[in-house]
């Protein structure tokens, strides 16, 4: 028997999108390219990095050197080759500031990422949610800066280009777990990772602010989403890796999120080999 196609699927889910990369380890530790990597959101921007061949212990090295420090993670913004900090925001007298999208992808994504979505090694693909069309698109070619920016867009918080005249927001709002888009593609295993946690806990006692109450509502109804979507066509290999206990914008915590998602590295190595095994 020939070896199935393994597609996958990376999900949405800020900081908490960080614990893909031992995912994308055990692929690497047992050899295995996947066919296609669709990536919503957070799971845009590693997709990105490792559809364009980057080895993930080098997107974790990566990771790590951009935000395991703050002073190091300000320096990069300061050096990143940008005219001035404040380049990567979006001031307007009609709205709130706003980080820029595509001046944060151009300084997250690390050297070597495709310049372009359809140039990359593994076929790869970005969902974003069209704001105004209330409805969700698959991004398949275009410029990979402005694609990802897209997929990451938080409204109120980081703002996306327009893309052929349409506001395009966060892809994890309507899919936070594409992986109905790896099946579509043919797959014949696929592989989701879901990131989205549920909302943390504060203090003992203290009841969450508004901030916290905002994201833990969004948290929920993404939960509610991909459980839904999984009823209907559940995917071979359902990894959540330990994320509840960080929030969406725990990015510093780098160090912390990639330790607590540590043991999914070997799970999904394991169950990839039952599979490939299944297969050979």
């Amino acid at each position: 028997m020939s070896t199935p196609s393994i597609g996958l699927a990376l999900g949405g889910g800020a900081a908490r999108g960080l614990a893909h990369i031992p995912v994308l380890e055990a692929f690497d530790d047992l050899g295995i390219r996947p066919a296609v990597i669709v990536g919503s959101s957070m799971g845009a921007l590693i997709g990105a990095a490792y559809a364009s061949g980057i080895a993930a212990a080098d997107i974790r090295a990566h990771a790590l050197n951009v935000l395991g420090n703050p002073r190091s993670a300000a320096r990069r913004i300061l050096t990143g080759g940008e005219s001035s900090p404040l380049s990567l925001l979006n001031f307007s007298l009609s709205r709130p500031v706003m980080i820029d999208g595509a001046a944060l992808t151009r300084l997250i994504l690390p050297k070597g990422t495709a310049t372009r979505v359809e140039e990359t090694a593994i076929p790869f693909m970005v969902t974003a949610t069209d704001f105004h069309a209330a409805s969700e698109i698959l991004i398949r070619e275009g410029q990979m800066q402005a694609a990802v920016a897209a997929s990451i867009a938080i409204p109120g918080v980081i703002a996306a280009p327009l893309r052929q005249g349409r506001l395009l927001i966060d892809g994890a709002i309507t899919n936070p777990v594409p992986f109905d888009h790896v099946r579509a593609f043919g797959c014949d295993i696929v592989v989701a990772v879901e990131v989205t946690g549920k909302p943390s806990p504060g203090r003992k006692g203290k009841r969450p602010g508004v901030t916290s109450l905002a994201l833990g509502a969004t948290q929920i109804m993404q939960l509610q989403i991909a459980a839904s979507k999984r009823r209907l066509d559940p995917p071979e290999i359902w990894i959540s890796p330990p994320v509840d206990a960080f929030r969406a914008y725990d990015f510093f915590k780098v160090e912390r999120i990639l330790d607590a998602a540590g043991g999914v590295r070997a799970r999904a190595r394991d169950e990839l080999l039952a599979i490939v095994g299944q297969g050979a």
